[in-house]
């Protein structure tokens, strides 16, 4: 592939699908997780507060991981697309500074109560963000 504006082929095709494919099972950690939080705030739910704080860092961790792998297969492989150059970038940004801040708050639910009120907001609005991002990466996998 000399040219910058060419596709790739073969197995920088194969390897550049890699990160959609690792974004699947990201959403699906985030909305397993977001389940399980909001499930524990119901009556007899605290059962599940263990598990989603078990599950939560992994899908945070495979999301945060994803944005960085995305920006790395643009660089190795998409030699057409521009790392910031749309709001896939922008919105994977987002995600993971919610997440990040999230996983941040975590640590002080059980005590104060902003970061009770808080910690949830950031989790949703990530997941929220996320199925929006999706549309925008689906323009941008190679045909």
């Amino acid at each position: 592939m000399d040219d910058k504006t060419a596709v790739p082929d073969r197995l920088p095709r194969l390897l550049a699908l890699a990160h959609p494919t690792v974004s699947l099972a990201a959403l699906v950690l985030l909305a397993a997780a977001a389940s399980l939080g909001v499930r524990s705030r119901e009556r007899g739910g605290a059962v599940l507060r263990p598990r989603h704080a078990r599950l939560a860092p992994w899908a945070a961790g495979v999301t945060i991981a994803n944005t960085l792998f995305g920006i790395a297969s643009v660089r190795l492989w998409r030699p057409d697309l521009e790392v910031a150059g749309g709001p896939h970038f922008w919105l994977g940004l987002a995600i993971a500074i919610l997440l990040g801040t999230g996983a941040l708050l975590s640590r002080a639910v059980a005590r104060d109560e902003r970061a009770r009120l808080l910690h949830p907001m950031l989790g949703l609005a990530a997941l929220l963000l996320a199925l929006v991002q999706v549309f925008f990466g689906l323009s941008l996998v190679a045909p």
